[in-house]
């Protein structure tokens, strides 16, 4: 099968080097052309495109998943570059800063150095990790591809994904701008990893310790105090809060005139609780958000306020969306406590890019014994305005294919899919499940997956769950093989039962000569 990282590069920098000129023609037009934007740095700019063009270089076709992990001192470089870049492009756009204003004035994206010192730092304690836990993955290499992945789906199509993102009704964020939030998203998305994983490494060290020694005492503590979590509580805060508009009222001859657009900012309790949830739970998300408030300058110079007579204007509360819109998608793409009702948000995107990244993560397993199943991700493929909801609002779909080859001795790995696909089904329900406002969900969103057990008969799964915006979720199972009659209870039925459960596995029948037709009824209806 061809290298992923090399068809996802290939058609990348073509796509960056067709639209990105398309997009700057755009912006001269819509009001920025003050700016040189043959000296603007951003996130795609020829800087970056040249370095995807070289690491693409480095990957042959028929290399497997595994081989990028040879540039890994080439991605830890660019993965830099890319968030220096993604911070002096939205400082670069702010309508508070000099630089649309003063070409002379160059951006700076302070804090980088030391953000870059604390990623060194966590690639090197990753090989540690790998002893953490029976199923770690890799880390570092994965946020890379995370964000080339995203990429690929925002850039789609002319960028039509791209365009149509919206952080905030009313809030206008140009497309440059977007690939900024995207990348610092992505790539800082699993920053707080290690911390999360220390504690089950505690509890790993005292619980091999109490061979030797009764009762043992592991002095080291992760949680917070004094001053950290007044610290700690102010992001959660910022990530918890809205703006809303205010009138300013000015008296001009007794009559009462709008001058301007004003803003007051205001906490959301349930956003808080959750966040604060998570961060109880030590969640990698939020410690992730954390670490870069913290870090980066960008974010310490935060406007942010909830008192009343503290006011906003239009520019405070775009950037506020902005450092908002970053912040809360790295936290909630492991906070399941939060719902989420938008296809057009970075929020949305960071869980399917997160999740759909499975290629060529490197395990403990895979330290020792290479495995022989295969693995092919397909697509992610968005279709926008399929049907409209009861409201007259369009309604977009989102579908996810992969594929798995396992030998015929292998049986176990493919119960282990099977039984993958329903924890995985279970997680999107919990995350785009009914709450309130579920009225105004503006996305279908579908998985499949072909697991093909590589006997003479070809037995194939095919496993489709899909999480529709006005109807139940369902779980569906396909086995089709050359003789579907001999193989419908040992590889059908009892298999199924098998993983599941006898009790929610339910035959549908034969669809065709080769194909049955099983689907699993909810444990919560």
């Amino acid at each position: 099968m061809p290298n992923r990282d090399l068809k996802l590069l290939n058609e990348l920098t073509e796509t960056i080097e067709d639209i990105i000129p398309k997009i700057t023609e755009t912006l001269k037009e819509n009001g920025y052309d003050k700016i040189n934007f043959n000296k603007l740095e951003h996130p795609l700019d020829t800087t970056v495109t040249e370095y995807l063009k070289k690491l693409k270089d480095t990957i042959r076709d028929s290399d497997d998943d595994y081989h990028i992990f040879n540039s890994i001192e080439t991605i830890k470089e660019l993965w830099k570059i890319i968030i220096g870049k993604s911070i002096k492009c939205l400082r670069s756009f702010d309508m508070r800063e000099p630089f649309l204003d003063q070409p002379n004035k160059h951006p700076i994206a302070y804090g980088v150095n030391e953000l870059s010192d604390y990623f060194e730092d966590y690639s090197e304690f990753e090989s540690m990790l790998y002893g953490g836990g029976k199923y770690y993955r890799d880390h570092v290499v994965h946020v890379f591809r995370v964000w080339l992945l995203g990429l690929a789906c925002l850039l789609d199509n002319n960028a039509d994904y791209l365009y149509k993102m919206n952080i905030q009704q009313g809030i206008e964020i140009n497309p440059l701008e977007k690939v900024s939030i995207w990348s610092m998203i992505a790539l800082t998305h699993d920053l707080g990893y290690p911390l999360e994983k220390a504690q089950e490494i505690i509890d790993k060290t005292k619980n091999m310790t109490k061979s030797f020694v009764s009762n043992p005492i592991v002095s080291m503590d992760l949680s917070f105090n004094g001053v950290q979590n007044n610290m700690n509580d102010f992001v959660i805060r910022f990530m918890s809060s809205k703006m809303h508009e205010v009138n300013t009222i000015c008296p001009k001859e007794d009559v009462k005139e709008i001058s301007s657009k004003e803003y007051v900012a205001r906490l959301q309790p349930k956003y808080y609780f959750k966040l604060q949830k998570s961060l109880e739970r030590c969640k990698h998300g939020i410690l992730s958000s954390i670490i870069i408030y913290k870090l980066l300058i960008y974010f310490l110079e935060s406007d942010f306020n909830i008192n009343e007579d503290y006011r906003f204007n239009e520019e405070d509360a775009r950037q506020f969306y902005i450092r908002r819109e970053i912040l809360r998608s790295i936290a909630a793409h492991t906070c399941h406590d939060i719902y989420h009702l938008n296809m057009l948000s970075f929020a949305y995107l960071l869980i399917i890019a997160d999740d759909s990244q499975e290629w060529g993560r490197k395990r403990l397993s895979e330290l020792y014994v290479k495995s022989n199943s295969k693995y092919e991700f397909g697509d992610i493929i968005p279709h926008f305005n399929v049907s409209t909801n009861k409201q007259g609002d369009p309604v977009h779909e989102c579908t996810i294919s992969e594929q798995f080859e396992f030998p015929a001795s292998d049986m176990d790995g493919v119960k282990r899919i099977l039984k993958s696909l329903l924890s995985q089904y279970e997680s999107y329900k919990a995350i785009f499940r009914d709450g309130q406002d579920t009225a105004n969900r503006n996305f279908i969103f579908k998985k499949q997956c072909t697991i093909i057990s590589n006997k003479t008969r070809k037995p194939t799964y095919t496993v489709e769950f899909k999480i529709p915006n006005e109807d139940r979720s369902s779980f569906e199972i396909r086995l089709s093989s050359t003789d579907v009659d001999r193989d419908k209870d040992s590889l059908g039925d009892s298999l199924l039962k098998e993983v599941y459960g006898k009790d929610r596995v339910s035959t549908t029948g034969e669809v065709n000569n080769n194909e049955l037709l099983f689907t699993l009824k909810d444990t919560d209806e």
